[in-house]
């Protein structure tokens, strides 16, 4: 009997662990000071490179990005006469030890900014919200103590927070930040979880003559973002409106492992980017999705908004043409490209950001996908709430 009744009480325990719900109540968004049209940056790669052969490759790529302005920590792009941030003079490149100095003195105001965005959308501050959980993103810079630590510092967080990094994930970094900050939200009914997202992946630039440093430097700017998840039963307490968390999908696709990467050299975070990434995510997007909704058991001509990683304008048009979409439906991956370009794993914090603050009806479902290194890939699905 007795142990009939532990059985009993524990499933009820799992039952309602398992029922509980975690919300996104705020996204807040920074660039850089340095934004700069793409046509500005192109003369700026012509001139790096001062090679006619790589030019006619960059007017290509340049003129087929979808791309409108990016945004860097240093003004060297935006500069005609070359400032000295990443290249020594023609011939010399900054090393990767200077480009993380850069790092560290330009990650933690970006981030800042973003923090200071998203607090201030439910009109409150950082002391008075009072966080239990910080978690910090980046693969563009890597250093001891850390983003986190000098959040801490800077913020006036409590030094006892619960606070934890995930670096050098790549693109789709934010979905596994997500992941965890809505398990803690669903364990802990209490909790108010940080995330930070933040990327400078201009200081990685170099004048390499290859398809992958020439997309990379097509495609990369900087930017971060912010997110505060606490649990369903505080958002509707505090009268939160926001996106619920109603569950995660991934998927490695081990035979595309060699597609997209990073690379640790002397000079630089060197990405691998082949340009059969688009293709490749094409051929396996249907499926995905197919497996995606059976997990979430919805049916995909059920979903109300797309929030698709903006990783080149190719993988976005792929995408659509595959699962049929209308152009509607991808308009605010679209907008955030052209806007921004690529920032890595704030990107599609700031597609999230646009949808969030679109005309929203209550219960409309949001589906997210992401790429990553691996290759991996990462969706996610919200229904926002009031």
């Amino acid at each position: 009997m007795h142990e009939s009744i532990f059985r009993d009480t524990d499933f009820k325990s799992f039952l309602e662990l398992v029922l509980k719900m975690s919300r996104i109540i705020s996204i807040g968004t920074s660039v850089p000071l340095y934004g700069t049209k793409q046509g500005v940056i192109l003369n700026y790669m012509h001139d790096a490179y001062g090679n006619e052969e790589v030019s006619r490759k960059l007017n290509i790529l340049f003129n087929h990005s979808g791309i409108e302005t990016r945004y860097s920590v240093v003004s060297d792009f935006a500069n005609p006469k070359k400032e000295t941030h990443l290249l020594n003079g023609v011939q010399g490149l900054k090393n990767v030890e200077e480009r993380m100095n850069i790092f560290k003195e330009n990650a933690v105001s970006l981030a800042i900014r973003a923090i200071q965005n998203s607090i201030e959308k439910i009109n409150t501050t950082v002391s008075n919200f009072g966080f239990t959980h910080l978690i910090t993103v980046s693969c563009t810079g890597l250093y001891a103590p850390g983003i986190d630590a000098e959040l801490v510092e800077q913020l006036n967080l409590p030094n006892d927070i619960f606070r934890t990094s995930i670096n050098f994930l790549g693109c789709n970094a934010a979905f596994h930040a997500l992941k965890l900050g809505d398990m803690i939200a669903r364990t802990e009914e209490d909790a108010k979880v940080l995330i930070v997202c933040v990327e400078l992946c201009t200081l990685h630039f170099q004048p390499k003559n290859n398809h992958d440093n020439l997309l990379s430097n097509t495609i990369f700017g900087d930017g971060a973002a912010a997110l505060i998840i606490t649990s369903d039963s505080y958002g509707k307490k505090h009268q939160h409106k926001g996106l619920s968390i109603d569950g995660f999908y991934s998927l490695l696709l081990s035979n595309g492992k060699n597609l997209m990467g990073w690379n640790i050299t002397p000079v630089n975070f060197e990405m691998i980017l082949d340009s059969r990434v688009p293709e490749f995510i094409g051929d396996e997007i249907e499926s995905i999705i197919l497996k995606a909704s059976k997990k979430f058991n919805i049916q995909p001509e059920s979903i109300n908004n797309w929030a698709i990683h903006p990783g080149g304008k190719k993988i976005l048009d792929t995408i659509k043409k595959q699962l049929q979409l209308a152009d509607i439906d991808l308009h605010y991956s679209y907008k955030i490209l052209s806007e921004y370009g690529n920032m890595s794993s704030p990107t599609i914090l700031f597609v999230l950001n646009e949808i969030l603050e679109s005309q929203l009806k209550s219960n409309e479902t949001i589906f997210s996908i992401g790429f990553g290194p691996g290759i991996s890939i990462e969706t996610a699905l919200f229904t926002y709430v009031e």
